[in-house]
């Protein structure tokens, strides 16, 4: 691929629009740390939820919904594992605000990814607590031997692994002076365009399987596959198209695979 210029692309040049504000390069400390702190205190909303707070009961009452029994005064080895993953997740956010990304955050932005995270969240774990719908239907029940638990965890970590993996490969690249203006194509970059989309649909859909059972994790992935396809993909295709020129088209032609290689 030949070099091009570092060229600045805004968002006036933008037709569609994302929670990313684009080709902003800049820093919003006070925005970062609404998001930051939005995710962190999902961590804590959903430590009640899962505890079976009073006010759970009482929205799943409302549905004529049931609640799966209460572990007691501390949550369950089962519920500490969904707890620890979501927190990872929020980690993982935390540092790629701080870290990793260029543009600045603003105030929308980080409110949108913030509250629909713990709506995503709070559903999610919902689905856990009702016993319809429960991972704990299971004859292993609420234990660390549960299958569903199991093979969540196991998705979990590897689409976790793989979204952070990108991220830190990219961010090398980019730190490098000689890389200015070039799209990174390799890593997991060269077996699909947006990898770290599809591990975030990946452990997505692993929370749902670790919670609720495969139809919901299914689901889950599909919907989240869906909607990078819908939304993400084209807003990130249109800034790269603009920003990179012919490498992008380069790129897309050697990789053709957006999420999944060799079905999407």
């Amino acid at each position: 691929m030949e070099n091009n210029m570092d060229k600045t692309v805004s968002k006036n040049n933008l037709t569609s629009r994302d929670f990313v504000p684009r080709g902003r390069k800049a820093s919003s400390h006070r925005n970062t740390a609404l998001f930051v702190g939005l995710r962190m205190l999902d961590c804590f909303l959903q430590s009640r939820v899962l505890a079976g707070a009073p006010a759970v009961t009482t929205l799943l009452g409302l549905f004529g919904a049931q609640q799966i029994s209460s572990p007691g005064s501390s949550l369950s080895s089962y519920r500490q594992v969904l707890l620890a993953m979501l927190c990872t997740t929020a980690a993982k956010h935390a540092w790629f605000a701080t870290c990793v990304t260029e543009e600045a955050w603003t105030v929308h932005g980080a409110l949108a990814i913030g509250v629909y995270n713990i709506t995503c969240n709070t559903l999610n774990n919902l689905l856990f607590l009702c016993t319809a719908t429960s991972a704990t239907r299971l004859p292993a029940g609420e234990t660390l031997a549960n299958p569903w638990l199991q093979a969540g965890v196991a998705l979990f970590v590897l689409g976790i692994g793989a979204e952070w993996q990108c991220e830190l490969q990219r961010r090398a690249f980019k730190t490098d002076a000689r890389n200015r203006g070039k799209p990174f194509t390799q890593g997991l970059f060269a077996l699909v365009r947006h990898p770290n989309y599809s591990g975030y649909t990946l452990w997505r859909g692993a929370l749902g399987l670790a919670t609720s059972g495969p139809l919901s994790g299914l689901l889950i992935a599909v919907f989240f596959a869906w909607d990078f396809c819908k939304r993400a993909i084209p807003a990130l295709d249109e800034y790269c198209s603009k920003r990179y020129g012919a490498m992008w088209v380069e790129y897309k032609q050697n990789t053709r695979y957006r999420l999944i290689p060799g079905i999407l």
